[in-house]
């Protein structure tokens, strides 16, 4: 039996051949890989021995936000960095982990580490996780557990303007690996590479509830507040959800890329479960990034809307910099991942201190640190020991959440938990912030603010307000 002509690439476990080093074009690209699944079906014949095959072939790329919003599979993936030039578009599952209790989380990711050392480091799995484990789920997140990762069946990622076209292939017996490959088959087969030209539009909202509304906001605000003056606090995260009424459903893909293009300097992120039910959003926080032992994290607090012109937006910009309210908030945030590090770190340091990052409609106080991961330390340690901060939680941490269950009326779900990627070599990982739950009609996006001494109840409200502003603006009321 003749195997497949070149070029396409095999990565299996820690090999890859042989290489393309010229782009194709997308219908190349697809024929590739077409032949590489046809020969397995036929031949029965594996190329290689490991838990994992992934198959890639490069081709002249498009936006991958795009190029997903074409595909018609129910179960999509999507995640970019703040700089779009990494992007990662996936269908469906070629591989998926749960954790449905709180207490299976370790024994989940102890099982994601076993995986990922034993395939090529360029194999990446997707996920993330609720804010609280332990706190009572409420019945629109029935379908998320504690934590959910992926490796999806079908991916398009771009780096730096170059795109890969992938599938992965999950080993097994016979029967499992021809029944996956028929419908790998059938999936390339069927995958759409016209561009999207065209945004759909944004249905109308019929109605907005409010958990809590205003009055309820500014009492729980003063319920906080009171916890800090009697020191059982320093700080504490509120958060609101926002519940949307839409006119029609709306493609839970077609709405991350108009918020893209709101706010271009977020992270983007969308877990798609079934058509119209997805989590997405257009978070500014990174929770850490990992390159090898090298790790990367930030302190993400202190906020101000922007100007409508270029001296209010300097103007503010210095007050933030200069309130001793805004300070404190951030440096809570700062020293916790300045204490926590050293337990995972050779070493450890600052890169900036208090420098202002500047969204669309509001700017934030950051400041950047960096370290030298010891020998073993992965991210099955790294996660549960960076979430939650206290940027989204409070300090201490333990009683902070404890008054958030207390106080909150809502499930927060997946928002500000951590939403991002690992591989073997590498992980980058955000807060899920300024994020939307999307079920049929039902839109709910969440937003918080951060409580310390000097906070005012009702300009609280309005900074969560601003902070959703990149949504409001793509909601129209009916």
């Amino acid at each position: 039996m003749t195997q497949p002509l070149e070029p396409y690439i095999f990565s299996v476990q820690t090999r890859l051949q042989p290489v393309i080093e010229t782009p194709q074009d997308s219908e190349f690209a697809r024929k590739s890989l077409l032949e590489q699944v046809e020969y397995w079906l036929r031949s029965g014949q594996a190329p290689d021995t490991g838990k994992l095959v992934r198959l890639e072939v490069p081709f002249q790329g498009e936006d991958a936000l795009r190029w997903l919003a074409q595909q018609q599979q129910q179960r999509k993936l999507y995640w970019s960095d703040r700089t779009q030039r990494r992007q990662i578009a996936g269908l469906g599952e070629a591989w998926a982990l749960e954790a449905w209790q709180p207490d299976c989380c370790v024994a989940m990711f102890r099982e994601l580490r076993t995986l990922l050392d034993s395939v090529h480091p360029a194999v990446r799995c997707f996920g993330g996780m609720r804010f609280d484990a332990k706190a009572r789920t409420a019945p629109e997140w029935q379908d998320w557990p504690s934590a959910r990762f992926v490796i999806p069946q079908i991916a398009v990622e771009t780096e730096g303007g170059e795109a890969t076209l992938v599938v992965n292939i999950l080993r097994g017996t016979v029967s499992e690996e021809q029944s996956a490959l028929l419908a790998i088959r059938q999936q390339l087969l069927a995958l759409r590479f016209e561009e999207c030209k065209t945004l759909v539009g944004i249905p109308g909202v019929e109605r907005r509830v409010d958990h809590p509304d205003q009055q309820g906001w500014c009492a729980q605000v003063a319920y906080g507040l009171a916890a800090i003056r009697q020191g059982t606090l320093q700080k504490i995260v509120l958060a609101r959800s926002a519940e949307f009424t839409l006119e029609q459903s709306v493609d839970p893909i077609h709405l991350l890329l108009h918020l893209r293009k709101q706010a271009p300097q977020a992270f983007h992120f969308c877990f798609q479960l079934a058509a119209n039910h997805a989590f997405l959003g257009i978070t500014p926080e990174r929770l850490y990034c990992r390159e090898q032992q090298r790790i990367e994290s930030e302190a993400l607090a202190g906020t101000r809307t922007r100007g409508l012109t270029m001296e209010e937006d300097v103007q503010l910009a210095r007050e933030l910099q200069e309130s001793h309210k805004e300070q404190r908030e951030h440096e809570m945030v700062l020293e916790y991942l300045e204490a926590m590090l050293p337990e995972f770190c050779l070493h450890s340091e600052r890169l900036s201190h208090l420098e202002p990052l500047a969204l669309r409609h509001v700017q934030h106080l950051r400041s950047r640190i960096r370290g030298t991961l010891r020998p073993g330390v992965s991210d099955a340690e790294l996660l549960p020991a960076f979430h939650p901060t206290p940027a989204i939680s409070g300090t201490p941490n333990e009683v902070a959440l404890a008054y958030i269950r207390e106080l909150e009326s809502f499930d927060r779900g997946w928002y500000a938990g951590p939403v991002g990627w690992m591989s073997r070599d590498a992980a980058e990982f955000a807060v899920g912030l300024r994020a939307g739950l999307l079920t049929e009609q039902t839109l709910r996006v969440y937003t918080g603010a951060g409580i310390v001494e000097g906070s005012i109840p009702e300009d609280e409200w309005d900074e969560v307000e601003s902070k959703m502003r990149t949504w409001l603006s793509l909601l129209k009321q009916a």
